[in-house]
């Protein structure tokens, strides 16, 4: 099987214009796949491992009979941290409070996980009427709010976030402020790697939104996000945003 080159490039592979966001979305899946293999490997993967063989022990080798309770409450406490674990790893790749309940919650327990996962303390408020907006809006507010939280873990070293929804009759905003290390006046997409700013701006402008991000003095940084408030696809209810 033949496949053509596109018009314009029939002569060969060379002198072609690379796509630098389409290359950087690649490289970034890619990252976040190993990312996935790796978590999935690290930890319940060894426990489940760790439970098989201390089940075969017990069986194969002549365990005194009281010891078989210490191993059955090992291996059950191994399972119960590999459930987590998994359960943890599950709602990082799609929470299902966000289809069933809503931004306004989703964003709750973000915050929430944030702050048990970290000990740094997010403050969550909700401004405006609490409602369902399309999938696209929520999914896409939800995701920049991640990352946002995900940069703060990584680099910024803060003590104090602040995460605020507010819901617009035409507009959904977010805002997610730090008060860590800071990126300068004014980050750009072009300084980010990955999934970081140059992906939240992609996301944001693939609804009609726009995304800025500053640095604050003395320190911190603010991620601002403005989506037109697109109206709920007709199989979601009323958000329980408070």
């Amino acid at each position: 099987m033949t496949i053509s080159a596109p018009p314009g490039n029939r002569e060969g592979c060379s002198g072609g214009v690379p796509d630098t966001y389409t290359l950087r979305l690649l490289r970034a899946q890619e990252k976040e796949r190993k990312w996935l293999a790796d978590q999935i490997q690290e930890d319940p993967l060894q426990m489940l491992s760790h439970i098989s063989r201390l089940l075969v022990s017990a069986v194969e080798v002549e365990t005194p009979r009281a010891d078989l309770k210490d191993v059955a409450l090992e291996a059950a406490r191994l399972a119960t941290t590999a459930s987590d674990h998994l359960r943890s790893l599950a709602r990082e790749l799609r929470p299902s409070v966000l289809d069933d309940f809503g931004l306004p919650q989703a964003l709750r327990a973000l915050a929430a996980d944030f702050t048990l996962r970290t000990g740094t303390i997010v403050r969550f408020t909700i401004h405006g009427q609490a409602m369902r907006s399309s999938k696209d809006a929520e999914v896409t507010c939800y995701r920049i709010a991640q990352e946002a939280l995900r940069n703060i873990e990584r680099h910024a070293r803060a003590t104090r976030v602040e995460l605020r929804l507010t819901m617009l009759a035409h507009q959904l905003r977010l805002l997610v402020a730090d008060d860590g290390i800071g990126l300068g006046d004014e980050a750009t997409p072009s300084q980010s790697e990955g999934f970081g700013i140059l992906d939240m701006a992609h996301r944001a402008g693939a609804l009609g939104g726009s995304l800025r991000v500053r640095g604050t003095r003395p320190a911190g940084t603010v991620v601002r996000l403005c989506l037109p408030q697109l109206a709920g696809d007709s199989n979601q209810g009323p958000s329980s945003g408070r």
